[in-house]
């Protein structure tokens, strides 16, 4: 009777109890402790389960706040200050001065709260900054000058001149266009045996095409320089009442490619090979035609490899595209046997071909690396209160700053005194570096996806990021490379797909024109109308390698008129 109350989870009374046999009670108490021991081990699981979607949801709310900063937020990597914590940035040459400490653990020693360096004020124009910057440009002088007559009239006591008040004013004439219409000559013999001759005309660009190299030149500078796409160019060129289609347009990029700049490009990639040091990059994009039926937009991409210019190389920006690949094959067969350095972002392909060539030493990206910390970093509250993952990545980002700071002590210095500084004082700092991160990955539990992503870059990059310490040329970051993909990926946001595979090489070329021209402080308009120029006046693609040699945009022989006439700011 007693079991049955039990099974029917009716109360007993301490009477009832009392009167049970011993063996019953001993059955009740297992029962409950076992009961009890039950209960426990769900308690101790459902806290488990809270504690780990806490954790997941706080993750989920960075990486939510990281997406939400990367497409709304600022796209410097700048971030405001975070109150008691130093401004973390490493490109404002403000941040750091003289007086500043950098300690044993790699940080920077940060002033007392009320010791905090004003706000930057403004500096004032230096004068004369504005008859600088009107320099070089035609002047054309009005004169406002009363007339004797007049001055005797109002001066009846006399008068003599001043120094003139003078004051200047710009000018923007539109621009203008003018037909060139050519008249040959054509003759015939008199007589029987008639002959026909003409007169010679001059070299053109395109037969039976308007094109001429300022137009080219125009069409040029409008896509690549100013990231128009051809349906605005083509409307530009409506309202001056000129109609010339986006389609023409395209037909006459792609063909000056094909013509005339298939030698200039192989000339290119020579000198840029003869650099011992080249950066090298990568950007996806939109091509719309000549895809399979099923994929009808598909992404492709375009890489660019960058010559800084060290020992006494060129000043190079190559734009390639192979059929829009991405494998290593493109790099393999672009570098050939190229043997120097490469400097890359932690795409395995670029370490791929380094293990595989002992002739190349890849080199990794710091900023990079900074930047995987700097995106949690940003997502602190204005509050300052920061979650443990994001103590971690301000203070990785502390780290690099400081390794960043130390290495552009030296940044003008001899290559000695470069490498000198980066083995005594840069070294420790990146030695500490790497033994914070992995102490971090080895003695503490990450709740963070991105923090553990971040800090796992930094150990499997490692020998690639140390790879600046051996060498004087090897900068810290790619940015290089970076800053000129940007100028593919602000045009690719214009004219947001790219037609055809010609058209994709096409752009490659123009690119690295306008790149390399810039580059080489020259005027990229005017260059490209000197350019074409002067290679319609040869056979197509069969220009000699001596003529080609002295249009490079390094050739000392590139006439004053391409220089560029803009001023720094």
């Amino acid at each position: 009777m007693w079991y049955n109350k039990c099974m029917e989870s009716k109360a007993v009374s301490v009477e009832e109890l009392n009167k049970l046999p011993r063996e019953a009670i001993t059955i009740l108490y297992l029962q409950t402790f076992e009961m009890l021991q039950k209960m426990q081990e769900q308690n101790d699981s459902i806290l488990k389960q809270n504690t780990s979607l806490v954790s997941q949801v706080e993750d989920l709310k960075q990486q939510l706040a990281i997406l939400i900063n990367q497409r709304f937020g600022k796209k410097s990597e700048r971030f405001s200050q975070i109150p008691g914590q130093l401004t973390l940035n490493f490109d404002d040459p403000t941040m750091f001065n003289e007086v500043e400490v950098i300690t044993d653990n790699g940080l920077v020693d940060e002033p007392p709260m009320d010791e905090v360096a004003p706000e930057q004020i403004r500096r004032k124009r230096p004068k004369g900054k504005r008859a600088v910057d009107l320099s070089g440009i035609e002047v054309e002088v009005v004169n406002h000058y009363l007339s004797e007559e007049e001055l005797s009239e109002r001066m009846p006591g006399g008068w003599h001149s001043l120094k003139d008040e003078v004051y200047k004013e710009l000018e923007r004439i539109p621009a203008s266009y003018k037909v060139i219409e050519h008249h040959i000559g054509v003759y015939a013999s008199n007589g029987d045996g008639s002959k026909i001759i003409r007169g010679e005309s001059p070299k053109r660009l395109l037969n039976h095409s308007i094109l001429t190299p300022s137009l080219a030149a125009s069409v040029f500078t409008a896509k690549y320089i100013n990231a128009l796409p051809l349906n605005r160019i083509s409307e530009a060129y409506g309202y001056d009442g000129i109609n010339i289609t986006r389609q023409v347009m395209a037909g006459w990029m792609i063909k000056l490619n094909d013509y005339y700049l298939k030698q200039y490009r192989e000339i290119m990639i020579e000198s840029l090979k003869e650099s011992p040091l080249i950066h090298c990059d990568e950007t996806p994009f939109i091509m719309s035609g000549e895809k399979d039926a099923t994929d009808p937009q598909s992404k492709d991409y375009m890489w660019v490899y960058h010559s800084p210019g060290t020992d006494n190389s060129k000043k190079i920006y190559l734009y390639d595209y192979d059929n829009g690949s991405r494998s290593t094959e493109v790099i393999k067969n672009f570098l050939g046997n190229y043997k120097g350095i490469i400097v890359s972002d932690g795409y395995v392909s670029y370490h791929t071909l380094g293990k595989a060539n002992d002739n190349l030493t890849v080199a990794g990206c710091w900023v990079h690396c900074k930047r995987k910390y700097a995106d949690i970093a940003k997502t602190i509250g204005k509050n300052g209160q920061a979650s443990p993952a994001q103590k971690v990545a301000l203070e990785a980002v502390q780290r690099i700053t400081a390794i960043f700071h130390s290495d552009n002590l030296c940044k003008e210095k001899t290559p000695q005194e470069i490498m000198d500084n980066r083995q005594q004082s840069v070294k420790p700092l990146v030695d500490a570096f790497f033994a914070w991160v992995k102490d971090i990955l080895d003695n503490k539990s990450i709740s963070s996806t991105n923090l553990k992503a971040a800090l796992n870059y930094s150990v499997n990059q490692e020998k690639y990021l140390r790879a600046f310490l051996d060498n004087p040329i090897i900068p810290m970051s790619n940015n290089d490379a970076e800053r000129s993909i940007k100028k593919f990926c602000v045009g690719k946001h214009s004219w947001h797909i790219i037609d055809s595979k010609n058209g994709a090489r096409a752009s490659a070329m123009y690119y690295s024109i306008a790149e390399t021209a810039k580059a080489n402080d020259l005027n990229p308009f005017e260059y490209f109308k000197y350019l074409m120029d002067q290679l319609k006046e040869y056979p197509r693609n069969n220009v000699p390698k001596e003529k080609l040699l002295e249009l490079m945009p390094w050739s000392e022989s590139i006439p004053d008129c391409c220089k560029q006439l803009k001023k720094d700011n």
